[in-house]
């Protein structure tokens, strides 16, 4: 038996393979120190996408306009003549701050422009917002810790009380967010999973063992992503606990199938069993929930490909930990499970004898939960709220929401105006009555464009100025604020226009848009289009369905068909493909319930669900007998607590995750956590239930043609 053959030469070789894995560890563990973080657009879009690259365009002609916005508050008016000498003299700091591109505040924006001012200070006139333009790119992504830092740091030099706002803020939070995250949840993890197997196992050795191995397979996997170049980011700041908890369940397995094999055996022929009982079905499982990493790897979006593509190589650095490492260490009794309470294997068989004994009421229960699920399908929502990844009490969320409050709406719509001549007379007073329109109907909070810059008032048409006056107001403009005009005007062929807006997530910014391009009215001429990060922002939305549809197919695909193949049984396919589409349905369902919507995190839920669910049912179908209500029912007996005890581990593990600081990752675990024990119960109650319902049909209708009944008489 190959099985067999294999697990002897693990258990011949077993000291070489330890001291490869040894190896491996430490070479893997010395990349870990490059480890880095971002949150970036590089994340979200490929480099030579051609929104990203039309983005960058616009960048490169109208400066970088990621933004941030420090609010300062005293406790007298700043709108005085002391109050503008404070702040002109934290303007000049804040503008020296290496990285810093620009800052305008009330200090230095003319009185002429006295809608512009208005919008920098609050109605009680003790907050003022200064506006600090990051430099390029490149500079901004590199050192934003840094530049924040010391925008900090001037804003306390001066003695204000500042709160700082925007999208450069966001990212900068994310970063840390990420990193300090998936250290922390991977702290927790390994002391949850100590004692969660130190109850289920009984023994020191065999817990020990098990966090070592899991251990080694998260190294082996995050020195690989070190190695490969890639930096931590929100989403896949998930991937070492995933790795964690989901290598313990080959583990368990493993130690378990040793422990049952008679005690008055050589201990190298408990280890060979025992090993030999479980390889096939864990290579298996390895390869569906690999698969269903793999599918995310054909997905647009470079965040979701890249937990996609780790995630896969973290199944398999888990699969040959276990059979490289245990091997070894079960050389020792002391490495085996103490038998461990018997309550997982008493749960597993009343559970399967329910689903046999009850098959039609099983049945049916079960039918009105994915009832209810698909009714929940309909308000299953595809959305991304950078800010609302954090949680309703961070604090880089109740600045932004203090800014709003104080100052007003910051966040940046940018559209540009192509055609021949910007300046013609007709197109600006089409482009202030495009303005006007917007603000004054609530669409937006205030607009800002060259027509505002040139100091023409709301009420006064710009044609009905002379075009000396216009090229006047325009040639003082470049002279006072050159770095203003090119950041308003691109030559005579385009114009850039800004609207203000609250924060809000990526399919109300994409209903905001449609709103803005309905109220432009231009001659024929003249072509409108939306620009900057909020045009790029919206199309993470259509880019998640995406991934999620397109996904989610290819890993149906692959598991489905690695599952034929193993079982090498039609009936038993099906089995796995209904039992396994309930949990997966009921996850999507409650989402669509209580309101989580797809993101760019929770966009891959179903698509690892499905790779994280089937592995129970594999160790349950695995071929084992003829008919498949008896093949269950020895299954369950013979693996049912190990069924228990890892869905019950890797539920905890991923509940871990709900302590996360971004919130799509907290919903993450917590669904998956939620999946792996509707899976459990579907494969000990659902599965046996169907397998018996099947059997008795069989037997009905081979009794109904052994005695006639149904049969058309002879010679009818």
């Amino acid at each position: 038996m190959r099985s067999e053959r294999a697990a002897q030469a693990l258990w011949r070789y077993r000291r070489w393979l330890l001291a490869a894995a040894l190896l491996t560890s430490i070479a893997a563990g010395s990349q870990l120190a490059s480890l880095g973080v971002s949150n970036s657009l590089a994340v979200w879009y490929p480099d030579d996408d051609p929104a990203l690259e039309s983005y960058r365009a616009f960048q490169e002609r109208f400066g970088n306009d990621e933004l941030v916005v420090v609010a300062v508050s005293a406790e007298r008016r700043m709108d005085d003549e002391a109050g503008r000498a404070r702040l002109a003299e934290l303007t000049d700091e804040l503008y020296y701050v290496d990285g810093v591109a620009s800052v305008t505040s009330i200090a230095n924006v003319p009185r002429t422009l006295a809608e512009a001012r208005a919008r920098l200070i609050s109605d009680d006139g003790r907050t003022a917002a200064l506006l600090v333009q990051l430099a390029d790119r490149n500079v901004a992504e590199s050192r934003r810790r840094e530049i924040l830092e010391n925008v900090r740091a001037a804003v306390t030099k001066a003695n204000f009380d500042a709160r700082l706002a925007g999208y450069g803020v966001i990212f900068d939070t994310l970063n840390e967010a990420s990193t300090e995250g998936a250290a922390t949840l991977l702290v927790v993890a390994h002391v949850a999973m100590l004692g969660l197997l130190l109850v289920f196992f009984g023994s020191i050795g065999a817990t020990l063992v098990t966090v070592s191995t899991v251990a080694a397979a998260t190294v082996w996997t995050m020195g690989l992503y070190a190695a490969c170049d890639q930096a931590i980011n929100m989403v896949t700041m998930a991937l070492p606990t995933l790795v964690l908890v989901i290598a313990v369940s080959d583990c368990v397995h493993v130690l378990r199938a040793v422990a049952r094999q008679p005690h008055d055996l050589p201990q190298a022929t408990r280890v060979v069993r025992g090993i030999a009982a479980v390889l096939a079905p864990c290579a298996l499982t390895t390869v569906t929930t690999a698969a269903g990493f793999l599918a995310l790897t054909i997905t647009e979006l470079p965040i979701v490909r890249m937990l996609g593509a780790f995630g896969a190589a973290g199944m398999l650095a888990a699969f040959v930990a276990a059979f490289a490492i245990l091997p070894g260490c079960l050389a020792l009794r002391a490495a085996e499970p103490a038998g461990g309470p018997a309550w997982p294997d008493s749960v597993a068989n009343r559970l399967g004898g329910l689903g046999q004994r009850r098959p039609a009421a099983v049945t049916a229960a079960f039918t009105v939960l994915g009832i209810a699920a698909i009714a929940g399908l309909r308000y299953l929502e595809t959305d991304t709220y950078s800010i609302g990844y954090l949680s309703e009490h961070h604090p880089a969320r109740l600045d932004s929401e203090y800014v709003e409050a104080t100052v007003g709406p910051y966040a940046p719509i940018d559209y540009l105006v192509n055609a021949e001549d910007v300046l013609a007379p007709e197109l600006l007073d089409d482009l202030q009555a495009w303005q006007r329109a917007l603000v004054a109907g609530g669409a937006v909070n205030w607009s800002w464009s060259l027509v505002d810059a040139l100091g023409i008032d709301r009420n006064t048409r710009p044609s009905s100025l002379s075009l000396d006056d216009v090229a006047g107001r325009l040639a003082h403009l470049r002279v006072v604020a050159p770095e203003l005009t090119d950041s308003l005007l691109d030559g005579r062929a385009t114009l850039r226009v800004t609207f203000g807006a609250p924060m809000m997530s990526a399919r109300r910014v994409q209903s905001l848009l449609e709103t803005i391009d309905s109220h432009a009215d231009f001659s024929a001429d003249v072509s409108v289009e939306a620009a900057g990060y909020a045009s790029l922002y919206t199309r993470i939305v259509e880019r998640i369905v995406r991934a999620e549809v397109a996904g989610f197919a290819y890993a149906v695909l692959l598991i489905v068909t690695a599952i034929g193949i193993a079982t090498r049984s039609l009936g038993r396919c099906l089995l796995a493909i209904v039992s396994n589409a309930l949990p997966l349905a009921l996850t999507l369902g409650l989402m669509g319930w209580i309101g989580i919507p797809l993101d760019v995190a929770t966009a891959t839920i179903a698509t690892v669900i499905l790779g994280l669910i089937v592995d129970d049912t594999v160790h349950i179908l695995h071929p084992g007998g003829r008919h498949p209500a008896a093949a269950t029912r020895a299954a369950i007996r013979r693996c049912g607590g190990s069924l228990v005890i890892t869905s019950l581990t890797l539920g905890a593990g991923l509940m871990l995750l709900g302590l996360a600081d971004i919130r799509s990752v907290a919903w993450f675990g917590a669904l998956c956590s939620f999946a792996m024990l509707a899976a459990l119960f579907s494969d000990l109650l659902l599965l046996p239930a169907l397998a018996t319902l099947v059997r008795s049909r069989a037997a009905f209708g081979a009794g109904r043609a052994r005695t006639g009944i149904g049969r058309a008489p002879e010679g009818s």
